[in-house]
């Protein structure tokens, strides 16, 4: 009968032995106090050292930690407290959840757990909600005035002026599409059906369309565009309409952080079966320490971040589009010495090659 119930195929010989309760305890990442009724910490994990940054635990009392003496109760319910406390970190606050449950009369038990970074992460979607607000409120606020001076002159507008109105829906039109178009996409790079249609397509081409939509950016601030474009790596293999969003993004990004009348050169070469394409402006640069985080979502460098506008998510959708091409992007920056990002292309074969008979 004792045979019959063990699992098939297995010998007694062979059964892993129980985890011990000890070792779970040591090896867990919150930490995890332990209080008898007289309210003194009798057990206490590492984890619970670290994060409360304390070296004696045992003895004392919980609520006198200076952590947890400064904490808000956020919950207080079937016997369980819950509390968040600040603590300093780099350069922002930390974040603690304390959670306290009563053991009847054999004391309580107490779990502590770092959690700045979901309360970061929170913070981050509540910024970029306000952000995207913003920035969708610029184009629509100017589709709104343009169409209420149409209806009320349409009919009596001289033909110049009628002109210029409609240049003006066309291009907060164009804005709100290349916005509304970022957002789709961060969404689909999220959920991993972000795709691309690779065809032979021309940089200088996808230059001028991308320029349809911040050519206004560039005019507002005053800042010249310089084309250096080099006609022998032009045609590359890749998605036209993605192309035209990298450089889009990017053309964007540069004249927001940089000053007003400074220069952007868009400049190109081949190199290695590639098109590298490069974007350099004469902003105020990025610090080293921020590099590695720029293609983050929603991530904005803190030297601009108070002065420009921006989602924090033309970067990271730039990154997508090269990489699901076959290409590579990177940046290129100091502090006062500007940004440069730079993004590779395949090249595509010469119309000759292709034309090629069998």
């Amino acid at each position: 009968m004792k045979e019959r119930r063990r699992s098939p195929g297995r010998r007694a010989s062979d059964a892993l032995e129980p985890i011990d309760i000890q070792d779970a305890f040591v090896a867990l990442t919150d930490g995890i106090l332990l209080e008898n009724p007289e309210r003194a910490i009798v057990s206490a994990n590492p984890a619970a050292f670290r994060i409360l940054g304390e070296k004696e635990l045992l003895g004392r009392s919980f609520d006198t930690l200076l952590i947890v003496s400064g904490a808000t109760t956020v919950q207080d319910a079937d016997g369980h407290q819950v509390r968040r406390a600040w603590f300093p970190r780099e350069e922002r606050m930390g974040v603690l959840e304390i959670i306290s449950t009563k053991l009847g009369e054999r004391g309580s038990l107490h779990t502590v757990r770092d959690v700045t970074a979901q309360a970061e992460l929170l913070r981050l979607k509540e910024d970029f909600l306000l952000q995207v607000a913003h920035e969708l409120r610029t184009p629509i606020a100017a589709l709104s005035a343009t169409l209420d001076l149409l209806v009320e002159d349409a009919l009596s507008m001289p033909r110049g002026e009628l002109g210029s109105m409609v240049g003006t829906l066309r291009r907060s039109a164009l804005r709100l599409e290349h916005l509304v178009e970022n957002l789709l996409d961060a969404g689909s790079i999220e959920a991993g059906t972000f795709q691309v249609r690779a065809i032979p397509t021309s940089v200088r081409h996808t230059l001028e369309e991308a320029l349809e939509v911040v050519q206004p950016l560039l005019d507002s601030k005053r800042q010249v565009l310089r084309s250096e474009l080099r006609a022998e790596a032009d045609r590359v293999l890749a998605d036209p309409r993605r192309t035209t969003q990298i450089f889009a993004n990017l053309i964007a990004n540069a004249s927001k952080y940089a000053p007003e009348a400074t220069r952007i050169t868009v400049s190109s070469g081949g190199r290695d079966g590639y098109v590298r394409v490069t974007v350099t402006d004469e902003g105020p640069g990025i610090p080293e320490d921020e590099q590695t985080r720029l293609f983050q979502r929603f991530f904005r460098s803190r030297e601009v971040r108070d002065q420009a506008g921006g989602l924090g998510l033309g970067l990271s959708i730039c990154r997508a589009i090269v990489h699901a091409q076959g290409g590579d992007i990177g940046i290129e920056s100091a502090p006062g010495r500007g940004t440069s990002v730079h993004f590779t292309l395949p090249k595509a074969r010469q119309l000759t090659e292709e034309a090629e008979p069998e």
